[in-house]
Formats: C-alpha cells, structure tokens, sequence
C-alpha cells in the first residue's frame, strides 16, 4: 500500500504574515503618533490658564512634544495630568487631616 504525504514549507507562509502584520500595526501606531502629535501642537497655543484647567502646564506640553517621533505625545501628557491630580488629592488629605489635629486656641 502506498500513502502519499503533503507537505508545505515548514514556517513561510505564517513568518510573511507575521512580517506584514507588524509592519502594518507599526505603521498604524506612526499615523495615530503622528495625528495625536499635530492635536497637541495646538495646546502649544493655549495661555497657562486654559493648560491649568485641563491639568497641565506648558512645560508638559513641550516635555510631550519632545519624545521621539515614534512615541505618541498624548500618553505623556494623560501620565502628566494624572501626576497632577493624584499630588493635588494628596495634598488636600494632608491638609485635611492637619486641621483636624490643630488645637483650638481658646
């Protein structure tokens, strides 16, 4: 009896697609960059009290504009934000908890 195997290329096909799907989402990644990078040029316009409402200083903003070009500013700038609300909670529950142990003078 005579059996008859079929074979394929051990690896070709998936390694090209592979290949093709990282070039893909990197080029992905590079437009999305380099979109959230024009958005943000224009915080570069604002005055510190529009920055200040939305969190950030100028000083992010041009922190964020100065990341590779492959990197997408936004995430910087959200890390930036967060920093800033989280010190600012901090803050005022230390704030708080020294009133609370001031003593009343009488």
């Amino acid at each position: 009896m005579a059996t008859t195997e079929l074979t394929t290329p051990a690896g070709a096909g998936g390694e090209f697609l592979r290949l093709v799907t990282t070039a893909l989402s990197r080029a992905v990644a590079l437009w999305q960059a380099y979109r959230s990078r024009r958005a943000i040029a224009q915080l570069l316009a604002f005055d510190e009290h529009m920055l200040r409402d939305i969190g950030l200083t100028s000083g992010d903003v041009r922190a964020a504009m100065g990341t590779p070009i492959s990197d997408d500013p936004s995430r910087y700038l959200a890390g930036f934000a967060h920093e800033r609300r989280a010190a600012f909670r901090a803050n005022a529950r230390e704030e708080r908890a020294r009133s609370r142990i001031r003593p009343v003078n009488r």
